[in-house]
């Protein structure tokens, strides 16, 4: 009998339940999760209809599926934070960052774009976009008139009155004004059509700015805005120009001893023997703020003035005057009230800190910077309620030294008075601020490694550290800044293994904070750094506790300050009586 067919024929071998049936393809997500994936770009059908983030690897390798499932299931002793790093240490190399290699697409999300909002601003009555420039100016002059006879300039109260005649007819403006992209393009009657000119001290004033405060402004804008593009403006337009004198000159008058300086601005109605002024700079630039105040009286009636990049930098430069001119408590004085002023206007033009104008996204991040640091004196929540959109991995690395800012301003608003939370809910926000900030610095490109640094057997208590460009070691100031409010904000269960770990982070901050402060102190006088450097050595003056440290600390301070003259040297008082309430 024949044989039966195909019964000696040798059976095909199975793939492996381990790896020929494992896809390798479609998304992370999907991988993640084990279901199948139909690989829709940009956006597969199973994310889409589950409303999670789709990635696509770089790698057919499953060890990056591997890799987000160990992501949700960290070891009991380690931190959310530790579980983070230990994954992006692991995962397949497509890019290099300050910790090692990591893939980029394991960042589906960034926590910071979830953060809740404010509750400060949220609360809080916002004029409509129409009035915020009104309101704004009604805060500067209501304090102006309080304090003008104190300067004694000759200014009638009345000058600062808002101008109330009817706006033009509507047939004199072109509608597409009220587009910022369009408004460079359409000569204004409050913009000058030829260069306004100078006289000497003018310019003398004028160049201090494009060379010393303009870059304390531009520290985390590659574009420079205030140093290249707002000069530009102020030369064709008196509000502008008046307000960037009148910073240049209270910038001056910090630094100048008033019996040697050269610039002594006399406008008609100042009186310099009568006024309680003591110094010719102080003079001008305070008479160059009111004027800035009247400009601003007159114009305010022009539609196209109000959405303008003209307003939104006066508007900057005018608090700039006034930080410098601030006493260092904010609470009672112009400074703070007028910040909230600004927010006003940024919301009123739809600014914020992924906005395509240059100048506009510029003055955004400039103002949070402000902001933060009267937020952390005052002990109370920042005003921004923007939200940025770009995860972690889309940023550039200049896009990345102002993600910090961001970051930081969520971690002052956690350190904020506000602390009526229960005991889990107020460790839960510290951690997921602590995970925002180590997702940071782990995606961090090599750009921000220290060019040079000394072993601290070398260096003595701190060793320097100096990192270029500037604006990245500013953003590394303020990631252990921001680091630091947190971790001295957020309570604790107790525990050895907890105290130890929240030590160490404590003291590697401050051990790098003093490092870059120390090198900045050494290479001079390097202004923009040092508005970085003492918000960070305060912060690290609050978690120190030897004698030793305290001195060394109080001193890098207090030489930080002798180049930014701001805040006055009573923040050394106030660091000096924390530690004597705490010992």
């Amino acid at each position: 009998m024949p044989p039966r067919t195909g019964m000696n024929k040798p059976r095909k071998p199975r793939p492996s339940r381990a790896r020929g049936l494992r896809t390798t393809t479609g998304c992370l997500t999907c991988r993640k999760r084990r279901v199948k994936c139909d690989e829709g770009k940009p956006r597969c059908r199973q994310c889409t209809k589950s409303e999670r983030g789709c990635v696509y690897g770089q790698s057919t390798d499953v060890t990056a599926t591997a890799a987000l499932s160990e992501q949700d299931t960290p070891q009991q002793s380690t931190s959310p934070a530790q579980a983070t790093a230990s994954v992006v240490a692991e995962s397949p190399t497509t890019r290099k960052s300050i910790a090692g290699d990591i893939d980029p697409q394991l960042f589906v999300d960034s926590p910071e774009l979830r953060f809740d909002l404010s509750p400060l601003t949220l609360t809080t009555s916002l004029p409509s976009p129409n009035s915020a420039p009104f309101e704004w100016y009604d805060l500067l002059a209501e304090d102006a008139i309080n304090n003008i006879q104190k300067h004694n300039l000759g200014f009638d109260q009345m000058c600062l009155s808002r101008r109330q005649s009817p706006v033009p007819d509507e047939h004199n403006f072109d509608p597409r004004l009220q587009s910022p992209e369009r408004e460079t393009f359409v000569q204004e009657p409050w913009r000058s059509p030829e260069a306004i000119p100078l006289n000497d001290d003018q310019l003398s004033l004028f160049q201090h700015f494009v060379s010393s405060v303009g870059p304390i402004l531009d520290l985390f804008d590659p574009l420079k805005q205030f140093s290249n593009a707002v000069p530009r403006l102020a030369i064709n337009n008196v509000g502008l120009l008046r307000s960037l004198l009148a910073v240049a000159a209270r910038h001056l008058a910090l630094h100048s001893d008033a019996q040697q300086s050269s610039i002594n601005v006399q406008t008609p109605g100042s009186n310099i023997s009568e006024s309680g002024l003591h110094s010719p700079l102080l003079e001008a630039a305070t008479q160059y703020y009111y004027e800035t105040l009247h400009y601003l009286s007159q114009n305010l009636l022009y539609p196209s003035y109000t959405k303008s990049s003209e307003i939104i930098s006066t508007a900057i430069l005018i608090s700039t005057y006034e930080m410098f001119d601030s006493s260092g408590r904010y609470s009672d004085g112009g400074w703070e009230r007028h910040l909230r002023g600004i927010f006003w206007i940024q919301r009123s033009q739809d600014n914020n800190g992924e906005s395509k104008d240059g100048l506009r996204r510029g003055a955004w991040w400039t103002w949070l910077r402000q902001d933060i640091w009267v937020a952390f004196r005052e002990s109370r929540r920042t005003l921004t309620i923007w939200r940025p959109t770009k995860r972690l991995v889309d940023l550039t690395p200049d896009e990345l030294a102002t993600r910090i800012v961001y970051i930081c301003a969520r971690c002052v608003d956690f350190a904020a008075n506000e602390k009526h939370y229960d005991l889990s809910i107020r460790i839960d926000q510290g951690d997921k601020l602590l995970q925002a900030l180590d997702d940071w610095y782990h995606i961090l490109p090599p750009s921000f490694q220290p060019i040079y640094s000394l072993p601290m057997a070398e260096s003595g208590l701190f060793a320097p550290i100096w990192i270029h460009p500037p604006s990245y070691a500013a953003a590394i100031q303020m990631f252990h800044f921001a680091r630091i409010v947190v971790l001295i904000n957020q309570p604790s269960l107790g525990g050895m293994h907890a105290f130890r770990q929240r030590q160490r982070f404590l003291d590697e901050s401050v051990e790098t904070i003093c490092g870059i402060a120390i090198m900045h102190v050494h290479q001079g006088r390097d202004s923009p750094s040092a508005f970085a450097n003492y918000q960070a050595l305060y912060a690290a003056g609050l978690c120190v506790q030897t004698p030793v440290k305290q001195s060394a600390i109080l001193q890098l301070l207090e030489k930080t300050l002798n180049v930014t003259k701001f805040p006055p040297k009573t923040l050394l008082d106030d660091l000096a009586s924390y530690w004597r309430a705490e010992s």
